[in-house]
This record gives structure tokens, C-alpha cells and sequence, in this order.
């Protein structure tokens, strides 16, 4: 039993950090006061659990019937464009960034400070949605790799199973979170003045990325 816990959360936390889309698309919302990163880290962590899940689930129950490298194929293509997108919007954020801070309240009386940061000119802030989830669930239907970690729960008795299944999904989980609460805490040990460029660098890298998974899947899309 505890191998199986072991190994699968340990199995979880490497396919996480080991991934480099992962951490790119999580990394825009980990620029934030620490504790809002961390519910993200959480709620990107539980979208990609489910997304993971999901993919199992219809890989064992219509093997037959659905080509799940196709379908993992579309997903990861989605990704790509999403990582193009958020990385022009990245950019476009970085060159003209006003920072500051200010009351956040998430209502029944529970009021913090946190930083924002919006183009110049324009005073509307983000406004808070679960889209931190759904691109943890299109990551999770991303990739055909994550049907590995299935496979050694198959050699396992039913209750082996189930618990390294369920270790692997706390792992990528507590790992994604431990990632972006990381990046949330340097950013503000770096300084207000260090976010544009951070912002910058990030929008760069994420554009890269996601150019490198549209050309990648294209040929099977197109």
C-alpha cells in the first residue's frame, strides 16, 4: 500500500514540473499575492486531475470506439493556440503595465490586498473566473503520455489501484501548487518593478511553446 501511495504521488509531482506547457500556462496567474497563486496553483492542479481522469476513463471504457491519440492530439493543439494567445496578451500587458495595489474583498467580510496590474488608461481589473481550471482540464486531455500513468496501476490489485491513482492526481496537485506559490513569492521579493519584465519573459517563453505545439499537431489537424 505505501509503495503505491509513494509511487504515485511521486509519479504525479514529476509528470507536473516535468512538463514544460505546464508550468508556462500556470505561470501568468502565479503572479499574484501569494495565497490567491496558491488557490490557482490548487484549482489548475484539480482541472488537470480531472482532465487526466477523464481521458482514462474514456481510453478504458470505448477503446474500441474512439481514437484517443486523435483526441489527445486535438487537445494538445488547443493548447498551443491557448499558449499563443495568452502569450500576446502577455506581452501586450508587459510594455504597458500600470501596478499597484489595493482592497480586494471576496464578500461575507473577507477583504485582503493584493497586487493588479492593467494597461495604462484602462481601469477595469481581471475579473476572477474558473479559466484556471479549464486549462488545467485541456491540459489533462493533452497528451497521450498521461494514459502512462495508468498502466502500472493495471499490474495492481483493485484497491492498489485506486490508491496509486489517487496519489498520482495529490501529487501533480501539491506540485503545481509548491510551483506557483514558488514563483508568486520570488516575484514579490523581486519588487514591483521586476513584474513587467517577468510578465514579459513569461508572454515570450509562452508564445514559444505554444508555437512549437500548433506546428507539432498541425499536420494531424489541418
Amino acid at each position: 500500500m505505501l509503495v503505491s501511495i509513494f509511487t504515485g504521488f511521486a509519479a504525479g509531482a514529476v509528470h507536473v514540473v516535468g512538463g514544460a506547457d505546464h508550468l508556462v500556462a500556470i505561470a501568468p496567474t502565479a503572479l499574484k499575492h501569494p495565497r490567491l497563486a496558491f488557490k490557482n496553483g490548487l484549482a489548475w492542479g484539480l482541472g488537470h486531475s480531472a482532465g487526466v481522469v477523464g481521458l482514462s476513463a474514456i481510453a478504458i471504457c470505448v477503446k474500441d470506439l474512439v481514437q484517443i491519440q486523435k483526441m489527445s492530439t486535438l487537445a494538445e493543439f488547443s493548447v498551443g493556440i491557448v499558449l499563443l494567445v495568452a502569450g500576446v496578451f502577455a506581452l501586450k500587458r508587459a510594455f504597458g503595465l500600470h501596478i499597484h495595489t489595493h482592497d480586494h474583498n471576496h464578500g461575507k467580510g473577507y477583504q485582503h490586498q493584493h497586487v493588479h496590474f492593467h494597461l495604462r488608461g484602462n481601469k477595469q481589473h481581471g475579473v476572477h473566473t474558473h479559466a484556471v481550471t479549464s486549462l488545467g482540464v485541456l491540459h489533462g486531455l493533452a497528451g497521450a503520455s498521461h494514459l502512462l500513468a495508468v498502466i502500472p496501476a493495471l499490474a495492481l490489485p483493485p484497491i492498489g489501484a485506486f490508491t496509486y491513482i489517487i496519489s498520482y492526481l495529490f501529487g501533480s496537485i501539491a506540485a503545481m501548487q509548491g510551483v506557483v506559490l514558488a514563483i508568486s513569492l520570488a516575484t514579490f521579493k523581486a519588487g514591483r518593478k521586476a513584474l513587467p519584465l517577468m510578465v514579459g519573459f513569461i508572454g515570450g517563453i509562452s508564445i514559444l511553446t505554444g508555437f512549437f505545439w500548433v506546428q507539432k499537431t498541425s499536420s494531424y489537424i489541418l
